[in-house]
């Protein structure tokens, strides 16, 4: 019984590796080997519309201005659903409601659909410059809603044409057995302060238990726009205050102030009448 047993797990461990020979032969990915995301392509130039006008920002802002701005944009946001759309780079129009892309959870094919993300929370890091945004995005793979975490990400504004968001990746369970961890990058080429709109290449990947993805250009409509902006967020904080000193010489006794001094005692208000000049 024991020589039968033996040889019956032996014949199961060959047919799982010859299984495996087979997947990797037919360009089947390894649901073994952890896979890195793809980032999308970087943009030439990031295109900013304010006051109905739209320009490169480079030509017509700071770094700061932009990330100034894109600040405003997800704090008046907040607690508010995001749309997603899928989007044509060049005219900024939506082909559809929503994005997609395919995994396979376990040996299922599925396909992962968002169509929007709750802005949870926008935390601002001065030393770094990193805006950290945390998204709840209302994910369904074969019209079922996985259970997910938040996804925590950081914005940064590099130069005017180099805009990054990424988050540090996030769990979801799309099979029984145990979890799969989803990354995200966007690479922002267009935001529009007046609309409340940004343009990105997007990039998801999932790895684990259910792996997969995809890329391609989609678009982020906001509830309300960057405008008004809070001038409370950009308030320098004072400096101490000093309290002035008494001039005084060496041998320590006051200085008399400079002028001609009087013993006259101080105008009450209003101890005079101002007598208009007449006309001539």
């Amino acid at each position: 019984m024991r020589k039968y047993c033996h040889s019956s797990l032996k014949t199961v461990g060959v047919t799982v590796l010859a299984a495996l020979i087979a997947a990797c032969a037919m360009g089947l990915p390894d649901p073994f080997t952890q896979r890195t995301i793809v980032t999308p392509k970087a943009p030439s130039s990031v295109i900013v519309c304010r006051s109905q006008q739209c320009a490169p920002a480079r030509t017509n802002m700071t770094r700061e201005f932009l990330y100034n701005s894109l600040l405003n944009l997800f704090d008046n946001n907040v607690d508010s659903t995001v749309l997603i759309c899928d989007a044509d780079p060049n005219s900024r129009m939506c082909f559809e409601n929503y994005i997609q892309f395919t995994i396979k959870a376990g040996v299922t094919p599925a396909t992962v659909v968002i169509d929007s993300a709750k802005i949870l929370s926008v935390k601002l890091q001065k030393k770094e410059q990193i805006l950290n945004v945390a998204l709840d995005y209302n994910m369904h793979f074969n019209a079922v809603r996985p259970a997910c975490m938040s996804s925590a990400n950081a914005l940064f504004v590099k130069s005017p044409d180099y805009v990054l968001m990424e988050d540090t990746g996030y769990v979801c369970k799309f099979t029984t057995t145990s979890d799969s961890m989803i990354s995200t990058v966007f690479a922002i080429d267009y935001v529009d302060l007046d609309y409340g709109v940004i343009g990105a290449n997007y990039s998801f990947g999932v790895a684990g238990p259910a792996y997969g993805g995809g890329t391609g250009y989609m678009l982020l409509r906001f509830q309300k726009n960057a405008f008004p902006s809070d001038p409370k967020k950009f308030v320098l904080p004072k400096g101490h205050q000093e309290t002035p000193t008494v001039p005084t010489t060496a041998s320590g006794n006051v200085k008399q102030e400079y002028g001609v001094k009087t013993d006259a005692s101080k105008l009450a208000p209003g101890q005079y009448k101002v007598k208009p000049l007449p006309l001539k």
